[in-house]
């Protein structure tokens, strides 16, 4: 086993897709999406921002969060969204878009209280570049915004999305927090504050800023690499020796988004219960090398199929656990999306038999209440027995019901000729084959 690293103890408590952006007074724009996977998004949380499997920012904060309410669209202000609800949230990230997932998190810090725990790229202090320094007057409270601390700037300038920190009587209380959003006297936006001797009003979302802090703005060197995830495998079965197990693993669908290829000498962590207990392992064995499948059902004998094997250096492994494979890559790397793969043969022959014999059986049953309408308009039938209009109504739907089934089936055939066509043009460049790419940590 590896020795342990910066991840472990930390707590995954829930993932937000974003599906759009939201504006929001105050702040601008902020993403909104649907809290899963987890119990929660909770206000105050750590956050990262994963685009296309690829970790592109770190040390984020859910400074403010909002549950959008279903009558009239109203946001309201909340400490907590639980699963399923959706909500717009504010990261400190200026640079979100859709399809991005927002990882919220709880970091692990051995006895030292959970505002105080640095973030994981500016764990050393004497690394940091101070950028800016406000002097905190006065704190007002807004309905929406939470907390808002009116500053005057000491010296340097801040600029909404900075890494912050909250310094009272000399001594840091708060740590990794980020700058949400600048504003003006009348309430107005602003880009950056530079002006020594000016005012402005800071959104950190903390409740705890009080007046004669010292809110300072740093920098930390830029990373110079990042992580492309894989999709998670949940463990169904392990075999474990003295230094290596070899589970039996399966991919899981409801995973966040990420590449769903696989190979020896990708490093990968060990989730139980949602919290991270091991980190740095190397996949050292796959059985099945390559893309891996997804979930499938042989409903003959309903039991499940799409597993391979996977070993990892870690003889504690056990079931149910989740591991999240990921490959290192540069943090200039530009993100990707994955180039999605055609169907099997054999199961576009399977649905086309299937919706074809559809078809079929809709346009005979269409015929043959065709038919009787017909045969029943010319000869009235008795008093008790159906006339003519119901026959031709019945035949109507069963000839609607045929061509949706033929029209799914088009569509189905298309899409699969697109995907071997997009597989056909990346397999050259090597998109095919990586997956997904990287992207600068911030």
């Amino acid at each position: 086993m590896n020795a342990q690293t910066v991840w472990v103890g930390e707590e995954r408590l829930c993932l937000v897709t974003v599906s759009g952006l939201r504006d929001v007074p105050g702040f601008g724009a902020l993403p909104r999406g649907r809290v899963t996977r987890g119990r929660a998004a909770v206000r105050g949380a750590r956050a990262r921002l994963l685009r296309h499997g690829v970790v592109v920012a770190e040390d984020l904060r859910i400074g403010a969060l909002f549950r959008e309410s279903r009558v009239a669209s109203r946001l309201e202000a909340e400490e907590r969204v639980d699963v399923l609800n959706r909500c717009v949230l504010a990261v400190g990230h200026r640079d979100v878009r859709r399809g991005d997932q927002i990882q919220v998190y709880a970091r692990a810090g051995a006895g030292v209280p959970a505002d105080q725990v640095p973030g994981y790229q500016d764990a050393l202090a004497h690394d940091r570049r101070l950028l800016g320094r406000a002097e905190v007057r006065e704190v007002s409270e807004d309905s929406l915004a939470g907390p808002v601390a009116h500053a005057v700037l000491a010296e340097g300038a801040l600029t909404p999305g900075d890494r912050v920190r909250v310094v009272r009587d000399g001594r840091p209380v708060i740590e990794a927090l980020r700058l949400l959003a600048l504003t003006d006297a009348d309430g107005g936006p602003l880009n950056v504050l530079a002006a020594e001797g000016a005012g402005a009003a800071l959104l950190l979302g903390r409740p705890d800023v009080r007046p004669g802090d010292v809110v300072e703005a740093f920098d930390v060197p830029a990373p110079r690499y990042t992580e492309g995830r894989k999709q998670l495998l949940t463990v169904l079965g392990v075999r474990a020796d003295g230094m290596v197990a070899t589970a039996r693993v399966q991919p899981d669908v409801r995973s966040p988004s990420g590449g769903e290829e696989l190979a020896v000498g990708h490093r990968a962590r060990v989730l139980r219960g949602q919290v991270v207990v091991a980190d740095g392992l190397a996949v050292g064995h796959v059985r099945r090398p390559g893309i891996t499948e997804t979930m499938a059902a042989d409903y003959a004998s309903r039991a499940r199929a799409g597993w391979f094997e996977v070993g990892v250096d870690l003889p504690g492994l056990r079931e149910r656990d989740e591991i999240e494979p990921y490959e290192v890559l540069p943090a200039d790397h530009e993100p990707a999306p994955a180039v999605e793969l055609p169907e099997s043969r054999r199961f576009m022959v399977g649905v086309t038999v299937g919706f074809g014999a559809c078809v079929a059986l809709s346009g005979f049953l269409a015929a043959a209440m065709g038919a009787k309408a017909w045969q029943a308009h010319r000869t009235p039938p008795p008093d008790d027995a159906a006339g003519w209009p119901e026959f031709l109504a019945l035949s109507l739907f069963f000839a609607t019901l045929g061509v949706m089934f033929a029209w799914c089936l088009v569509l189905g055939h298309r899409r699969q000729r697109l995907r071997r066509g997009q597989v056909r043009r990346t397999s050259g460049s090597g998109v095919a084959q990586s997956g997904r790419g990287g992207g600068a940590v911030r």
